[in-house]
């Protein structure tokens, strides 16, 4: 090689700094060669990897462009630690490979083509050596930066992975729905890698199926594709039988298709990789992804990064699973300890309405004897005074006869106390239910209520009141009709007693309907309504608001203690101040006869 001018080679370090990379650095390093032997080419293998052990990973610079450059040649240069040389693939040429001498990290080898004389002449010129040594600092330096890209791409790629896995963790205390759980590690999961196509499978039914709580495809619609359907032999089962991650291509697809392992299912995707979510050692779903796009495809390190994230993901599914089967135990045994405390409520209520009506029955059962007693002998007292009217010797005396006729007064008012005294100790001992004298029945609804508003006709008609009927004509009930005629009778009455102003045309409807395994049957009116003050006390025995007006304050809670006792039902009050009224009883279509109802509260708002 000729001398070059002493700026050569500051103008050719200058070149190789501008060089940004490993083919650029080759070109102007055989650019400048060429000056002096313009058959020369040049070539180069590196790779990051230290060792000769992975020569496996060499690539080739400027890459195809030098097709003609040799790897097993730069392979066994490495090995070897020395130079070698073979023929090159032109005539009259040879390849010759060097190794590199590198500060960094890495390894790499230099293949000249030319001459054979030329590449002599190269390798004892001092200035080729020169450059040479320039080269390799130049390599060198690209290695560097290239291992420090590397790292901080390693590193970024972990911290996005804690980032992930830490939203995930955050995400499974969260109190946000399942739906929103798996769109946020959808989110997660596309922050690492291609995810616009997505779906999580989840095993149900024993295992004997899959269901996708939540899938996203560009090409397929999700609703027909990813729905809870038996197991079958598609990708998504075979993860599943297997209990490994898979890559798939189109090479490895055609081989499990022709292997009669998987059968397509939708639109063919150019790559896929699902893995496994394990829960407690066990297979329990699939995490896929996949690819439509030539341009983008997945490789070892995207498979390890999601089944890495696959196990997280799997941990606080399950951790979120638990949380909500907890919450949902929780709430039932919330509901239950609330329906015990309503239950207990009610009981104590029937039980205190039952004692009040024993009590009261007691006493009226006492008093009726003492009472029947004195009607007798008022009775007798006034046959006593008829006969003395008769005797002709009373007519003559004048203070006898008015004596006699102030003594059949004082009889007759005596008569007419004792008549209602005994009329309202037989209203007390109605309240005392007794159960033995009726026998249950069938009754149809409707035409029971209509032969109810018949007997009550003569008290309707000098009203200005209507009542309508709501109720289907084939709506049967097994039950005693007496009682649930003292029922509707009480309450319609009590209505025309308490829920209407003077002059007021009212309207009372009674609708009837089948609701589980028995009947409602409510009876409402439009009146005045009650204030809470008084629809709380409504079936309290002797509480009234007509005292002295014709109530006794004992229609109710006959009506409540026939209800809750002897027909086995509920029942309860709504009301408020000008909506008027409305009691609604429930009814069971089989209550076996001597078993109490459960009352529902005994009125409500």
């Amino acid at each position: 090689m000729n001398a070059t001018k002493p700026s050569d080679p500051a103008e050719f370090a200058l070149g190789l700094l501008a060089a940004g990379s490993f083919g650029r650095v080759v070109q102007v390093f055989e650019s400048r060669l060429r000056a002096e032997i313009p058959t020369v080419q040049l070539a180069m293998w590196w790779s990051l990897r230290p060792t000769a052990a992975t020569t496996a990973a060499l690539r080739c610079a400027p890459g195809s462009a030098r097709d003609w450059a040799e790897l097993e040649q730069a392979r066994q240069v490495l090995l070897a630690g020395g130079p070698a040389s073979g023929p090159a693939p032109a005539t009259g040429s040879i390849l010759r490979s060097l190794p590199l001498a590198l500060k960094a990290g890495g390894q790499a080898v230099l293949q000249v083509r030319g001459d054979a004389s030329g590449i002599g002449q190269l390798e004892r010129d001092a200035a080729f050596l020169q450059m040479l040594a320039l080269f390799e600092l130049r390599v060198s330096d690209l290695l560097e930066a290239r291992h420090l890209e590397g790292a901080v791409r390693r590193l970024e790629r972990s911290e996005a992975v804690q980032r992930a896995l830490f939203r995930i963790a955050e995400l499974t205390g969260a109190t946000t729905s399942m739906e929103e759980f798996y769109t946020a590690v959808h989110a997660q999961v596309g922050e690492l890698l291609y995810a616009r196509n997505f779906y999580i499978a989840l095993l149900v039914d024993d295992g004997a199926a899959f269901d996708y709580p939540y899938a996203v495809d560009e090409r397929d619609d999700p609703r027909e594709i990813f729905r809870r359907q038996p197991l079958r032999h598609g990708l998504t089962e075979y993860v599943q039988r297997t209990g490994k991650p898979l890559l798939l291509d189109r090479a490895v697809r055609e081989r499990l298709v022709a292997a009669g392992e998987i059968r397509m299912v939708g639109s063919p995707s150019v790559a896929w990789l699902g893995v496994p979510l394990v829960m407690e050692g066990q297979v329990a779903g699939v995490l896929a992804v996949q690819s439509y796009s030539e341009d983008i495809l997945y490789g070892p390190r995207d498979q390890e990064l999601l089944a890495f994230v696959a196990q997280n993901i799997a941990t606080a599914l399950h951790r979120r699973q638990v949380a909500e089967s907890l919450r949902s135990a929780y709430a039932q045994l919330q509901a239950q300890l609330e329906e015990l405390r309503r239950a207990q409520t009610e009981l104590i209520e029937n039980e205190k309405m039952a004692s009040l009506g024993r009590l009261v029955a007691g006493v009226a059962h006492e008093i009726n004897t003492p009472l029947g007693i004195a009607v007798t002998s008022a009775s007798h007292l006034d046959d006593i005074f008829k006969g003395l009217e008769r005797d002709p010797r009373i007519a003559d005396r004048p203070e006898w006869v008015k004596a006699l006729g102030k003594g059949r007064r004082c009889v007759d008012l005596i008569l007419n106390n004792l008549g209602k005294a005994a009329q309202l100790v037989r209203s007390f001992k109605q309240v005392a239910v007794d159960q033995s004298n009726e026998v249950r029945r069938s009754v149809g609804i409707r035409a029971f209520l209509d032969d109810v508003l018949l007997s009550l006709h003569p008290r309707l008609k000098v009203t200005p009141h209507r009542v309508e009927v709501a109720c289907a004509e084939d709506l049967a009930l097994e039950t005693l009709p007496g009682a649930l005629y003292q029922v509707v009778s009480n309450i319609l009455l009590n209505a025309l007693l308490h829920a209407f102003e003077d002059g007021q045309a009212g309207l009372i409807r009674i609708v009837c309907t089948r609701s589980g395994d028995g009947i409602d049957l409510s009876i409402r009116d439009d009146g005045r309504g009650m204030p809470d003050s008084v629809r709380q006390h409504v079936f309290e025995p002797f509480f009234t608001t007509r005292r002295g007006r014709g109530g006794t304050g004992l229609g109710l809670h006959m009506v409540y203690n026939l209800v809750t006792q002897l027909l086995g039902g509920t029942i309860v009050c709504a009301s408020a101040p000008g909506q008027g009224a409305e009691f609604t009883i429930r009814l069971p279509f089989n209550h076996e006869p001597g078993a109490a109802g459960t009352a529902a509260p005994t009125a409500t708002s």
